[in-house]
């Protein structure tokens, strides 16, 4: 797949130097318009020369147009999870994962903030959570709950085994200050929330 996203991509790029180019060559004069009257009248002029240019014209519209369709196709597969079952195809969006995830970290109170990124790569979907937490109680049990909270909720309600990378990194921990104290933070919540 990489060698054809290699020419998806090389034929773009073919295809915008060769507008521009013309484009520039057009603005600047820097070919006489009698020299492209010529190279146009020599086309017209010859059947074989007519129809080289026909095929050589739909070769280009059939290439672009299947690598259009290459690129449209993949777009969708990176933007969504796919499941195939016994009464057909099954398709969650990346942004419905996300809203999960979301979801799933409302329960813990200790949470201030997060950013969520979502990849999906070579068959697993990759979760990474930036975390802005209220207090720096156990880091490293709170980042394993986080993960496997969402672990559950995503098998749950995806209702299939998919493979799942969930990281977790804490780029922030912050102190609550009501009225010039420092006030402990919120704990982290003992009932589980419901989607």
């Amino acid at each position: 797949m990489k060698v054809v996203q290699f020419f998806v991509y090389a034929f773009s790029v073919l295809v915008y130097l060769t507008v521009g180019s013309l484009l520039v060559i057009m603005a600047l004069r820097i070919v006489p318009v009698e020299d492209v009257y010529l190279a146009i009248d020599q086309m017209y002029a010859g059947f074989w020369d007519s129809m080289q240019i026909l095929v050589t014209g739909f070769l280009f519209i059939t290439v672009g147009l299947v690598f259009a369709k290459m690129l449209i196709a993949r777009n969708r597969a990176e933007d969504s999870v796919v499941f195939q079952s016994e009464l057909g195809r099954i398709t969650v969006s990346l942004d419905a994962i996300e809203d999960i995830v979301r979801k799933a970290l409302k329960k813990f109170l200790v949470i201030k903030d997060c950013k969520i990124k979502r990849r999906l790569q070579d068959g697993e979907l990759e979760i990474v959570i930036r975390l802005t937490l209220w207090s720096a109680l156990n880091i490293p049990d709170l980042v394993r709950e986080v993960q496997d909270d969402i672990r559950q909720k995503l098998a749950r309600v995806l209702g299939m085994e998919y493979p799942i990378e969930i990281k977790a990194e804490v780029v922030k921990v912050e102190e609550h200050k009501v009225e010039d104290e420092l006030v402990s933070p919120p704990a982290v919540s003992s009932s589980k929330a419901v989607l």
